[in-house]
Parts: structure tokens; C-alpha cells; sequence
């Protein structure tokens, strides 16, 4: 009797022993690199969900819903609000500034601002790519400066009236018959694949 519960409690022992061992392999795996899609894609996603936050619980509200500030590109002057394109800028910029290697920008087949057009062939294609069928992200390589980036280009649409009323009411914009989710442009994130 004695020896057969010895062996049971080794085979059990063993048992424990092989998945603990299989276990602690498991957690050891650690990531190594990540593809440049994924890099862009994460990246997208932070700066979409902040965008969508400053839209909807700052300028929905206070210009829009409340009307107590404007929102307009001369926000300072105006003591109001920055449009949600200066934002996005702005934030872009003190990123470069504090050293990143990637970019993020707003562009658009239809600017206010004919600097935010598409600056590349890559950038046109995408832009009529992402206008055409905003569920499907688009992506490429180019060469800018002697320099390879991957570049993801992502549909930025009409979520909020207040970016409706924005371009719908802006004099410059080329385009007065955006409608709530149209497509007004995208956001290009370009990660460099050479450093």
C-alpha cells in the first residue's frame, strides 16, 4: 500500500512539475518587435479616441450644446476654443518636439486650409482610398527626404454637428454639404522603417 501511494504522489508530482514548467514557458515569451501596421494602428487608436474625447466632451458641450464659447481657429483672440484640426496639431508637434520618431497629421481631399491637402502621391491615393470605402484603413510605403516610412492612412469622419457646422459654415471650406459621419479628411501616421 505504502508504495502505491508513493507512486501516485510522484506521478502526480511529475504532473504538476511538466505543467509548471510548460506554464513559466509560457510567461518567459516576450515580444520582440511589433510590425509597422500594428505601430500605426495603435498609435491611430490613441490618437482617434483622444480627438473624439476633446470633440465630444469639450466642444460638443461648451460650443455647441451650451453655446457659451466659440470654437474657430483665432480661438486665442477670440477667448475661445481650438478648432479640433488644431488640436491634433498641436499635440503632433509637442510630440516631434519631445523627440518621436513617428508623425501624425490631418489631411484632407477638401481642406479649409490648403496646407492640410494631400502632400504625397502616397497621401492622394489614400486620401480617395479611405473617402471611398472608410471601413478599410489604408497603407504604403514611401521614400520621404532619403528616408523609408510606412504610411497608415485612417478615414476621419463627420461624428459630432459641431464638426458638421464647422466646415459646412466656414467660408474657405470647398466643400458646404457635409453630413453627420461623412468622410472630411483622415489622419495620416507615418513610422519611419530605417533609423
Amino acid at each position: 500500500m505504502t508504495t502505491k501511494l508513493l507512486l501516485l504522489t510522484l506521478a502526480i508530482g511529475v504532473v504538476l512539475l511538466a505543467a509548471f514548467a510548460a506554464d513559466s514557458n509560457e510567461k518567459t515569451h516576450k515580444l520582440t518587435s511589433i510590425s509597422p501596421q500594428k505601430m500605426a494602428d495603435s498609435l491611430h487608436a490613441v490618437i482617434a479616441a483622444d480627438r473624439q474625447a476633446y470633440a465630444e466632451l469639450i466642444v460638443q458641450r461648451l460650443v455647441t450644446d451650451e453655446q457659451r464659447l466659440p470654437s474657430c481657429e483665432d480661438w486665442r483672440q477670440a477667448h475661445g476654443l481650438p478648432v479640433h484640426a488644431q488640436m491634433l496639431r498641436t499635440a503632433s508637434q509637442n510630440i516631434q518636439k519631445g523627440g518621436a520618431e513617428f508623425s501624425y497629421t490631418l489631411r484632407s481631399l477638401w481642406p479649409i486650409n490648403q496646407n492640410y491637402g494631400p502632400q504625397t502621391q502616397v497621401e492622394q491615393t489614400g486620401l480617395e482610398q479611405v473617402a471611398q470605402h472608410p471601413q478599410e484603413n489604408f497603407y504604403a510605403e514611401e521614400e520621404l527626404g532619403g528616408r523609408s516610412y510606412f504610411t497608415a492612412i485612417y478615414a476621419d469622419r463627420a461624428t459630432l454637428s459641431s464638426c458638421v457646422e464647422c466646415h459646412n459654415q466656414n467660408a474657405r471650406s470647398p466643400r458646404h454639404d457635409f453630413k453627420l459621419n461623412d468622410v472630411m479628411g483622415a489622419i495620416v501616421v507615418r513610422i519611419p522603417l530605417e533609423f
